[in-house]
């Protein structure tokens, strides 16, 4: 299948997404697909996918503070058995005065590990996620605190600490 097909394929069934492809270019030339979704047909579009893809390979997810919401992109590969394979982006969204996206745990089990450090991290709250503790902070980190948060709910430059950085917050003295 090309990128295009399965773009194709991808608006058809899910027409409100939006989805491009983009070509990266040197060391390692290749197409990669984009489709952003609605958190209310995210799931579903992650259904799809690896139903048509039952080997598809998540990678990672980047998430983001957009301002008025937090954004998360998964990162998969479909279809590696054949030359070349599918890079795939599946970007959705919430708002931040209701920061929930549904896991995809049960579709893609190692999605698991990323879907807790963006909860932690960004405060977004993956509903049905089998496994919701701590990642990375300790457990004494504060609750409602996000570090990558650019807003109230992020870290204050009172709670930044210098822990042997070359560069320093604030000049001592």
């Amino acid at each position: 299948m090309t990128p295009e097909e399965f773009l194709e394929m991808i608006l058809t069934k899910f027409p409100n997404a939006d989805g491009k492809i983009s070509e990266n270019k040197l060391p390692h030339p290749r197409k990669r697909v984009w489709i952003n979704v609605a958190r209310e047909e995210f799931k579903d579009l992650m259904k799809f996918i690896k139903e048509l893809d039952p080997k598809a390979q998540f990678s990672i997810i980047i998430a983001r503070d957009g301002g008025d919401y937090l954004e998360a992109k998964y990162h998969l590969e479909l279809f590696y058995e054949q030359a070349p394979s599918i890079s795939l982006v599946v970007g959705t969204r919430c708002p931040k005065d209701d920061p929930t996206l549904p896991t995809i745990t049960d579709i893609l089990p190692s999605s698991l590990p990323y879907e807790r450090e963006v909860q932690e991290f960004l405060g977004i709250f993956f509903e049905g996620i089998p496994d919701p503790r701590r990642l990375f902070l300790p457990d004494d980190f504060p609750e409602d605190i996000y570090p990558l948060r650019k807003d109230e709910k992020g870290i204050s430059s009172e709670m930044i600490k210098n822990a042997g950085h070359p560069y320093k917050m604030k000049k001592e003295g």
